[in-house]
């Protein structure tokens, strides 16, 4: 049982002594589901209670363990929601028989951006058979932005995501100790007395004890803040791709997506704010906490990542973006059943109903409770 606050990201020290003391037979843990003491834990799975010696209770206190695994949890999160992407777009592009040229291979060729032209790539496959691939003299030259830039936004998290996923490659292959013991270290600057004095080569062992500032996670932090900035970015084009398909000069059907016992209803339009409020939200946890810190330990501890918060921020923006999609997924829904009202009037509505059977196979998580 491990804590998830009173950590300021320089070392998860008050939450990975949690994980020591069970280590010892102290403290709780759950084992298979029922939380047992720590010397049961133990118990239960024949392990016997670790005997420190030496730095090991320094190594295992101070460590970003806990952090950045909140971290690979928010990852895998947002992972999920950056994976909905593409069709989640595609079936409402579909919705409003929107125009496909902005992510042309020809479009996005001229303007390189790194990554710019593989986000491209999958959205053209994600519409592979589409009937957007036919000419439509009814189609709007340029959709509302909100529908033209979502490629950029797409683009933009997958690369945020890509370059945290590097990043923790590193730091869960290697050590953020404090000194740090290096075994055989390597001898630059060996002739010098204030590197020489770290080196140790006696009793067979030969290496390096030097103090370091390895345990700053400030670099997988600054990425993760990025990643809710993109998903900030993401939240938006979804809400607003939303509501211009609420409004019946983009959609071609009834204001709101009424149904046809009363055309000029509410309808969808409450739904709006409460996808508002979660885009206000992600617009919140875009904003970064690593710079929040205050002088502790003898103003010695003068600075700080607050990893374990910025992960959390990352992890509910994810989730925004999930439920986000689900209700974007529920105006498709509702907009599918008035098709059948609609489709002689709008012809290419009846190919659209394709697109819609997707919805299944994706999977969208609701609401909680709903």
């Amino acid at each position: 049982m491990i804590p998830s606050r009173g950590s300021i990201g320089d070392a998860d020290i008050t939450l990975a002594s949690h994980v020591g003391a069970v280590m010892v037979g102290e403290w709780r843990a759950e084992v298979d589901g029922k939380v047992v003491e720590g010397a049961e834990a133990l118990r239960m799975k024949d392990v016997k209670p670790h005997v420190p010696e030496g730095k090991d209770g320094l190594g295992i206190l101070s460590t970003n363990s806990v952090g950045v695994a909140m971290t690979m949890d928010a990852v895998r999160t947002m992972e999920r929601a950056v994976g909905l992407a593409p069709l989640v777009f595609g079936l409402t592009l579909e919705g409003m028989n929107g125009n496909v040229a902005p992510f042309l291979a020809q479009t996005v060729k001229s303007h390189p951006l790194p990554g710019l032209t593989e986000a491209a790539a999958d959205m053209r496959n994600t519409l592979a058979g589409s009937y957007l691939w036919e000419a439509d003299k009814t189609r709007a030259l340029q959709d509302p932005l909100s529908f033209r830039t979502t490629i950029y936004t797409i683009s933009e998290a997958r690369r945020a995501l890509s370059d945290l996923n590097a990043l923790i490659d590193v730091q869960i292959n290697s050590s953020d100790d404090n000194p740090g013991v290096i075994l055989n270290a390597s001898e630059e600057d060996f002739d010098k007395s204030q590197v020489k004095q770290y080196f140790v080569n006696a009793e067979g062992v030969k290496g390096a004890i030097i103090p370091s500032a390895n345990f700053e996670p400030l670099p997988i932090a600054i990425a993760a803040q990025r990643a809710s900035i993109a998903l900030a970015h993401v939240s938006h084009n979804s809400l607003h791709r939303t509501m211009r398909l609420d409004e019946d000069r983009f959609s071609g059907l009834s204001r709101f997506l009424a149904g046809p016992n009363n055309p000029n209803g509410h309808a969808f339009g409450a739904t709006e704010d409460a996808m508002v409020s979660i885009y206000a939200e992600n617009v919140a946890l875009a904003n970064p906490v690593s710079m929040h810190g205050t002088p502790v330990e003898g103003n010695i501890e003068d600075s700080a990542s607050n990893l374990p918060r910025v992960a959390e921020r990352l992890n509910r923006a994810a989730k925004n973006v999930i439920d986000l999609y689900s209700m974007e997924m529920l105006f498709r829904k509702s907009y599918s059943k008035l098709l059948d009202v609609f489709s002689d009037f709008f012809p290419h509505f009846t190919r659209v109903r394709a697109a819609f059977s997707k919805v299944g196979c994706i999977q969208l998580k609701p609401l909680e409770g709903q």
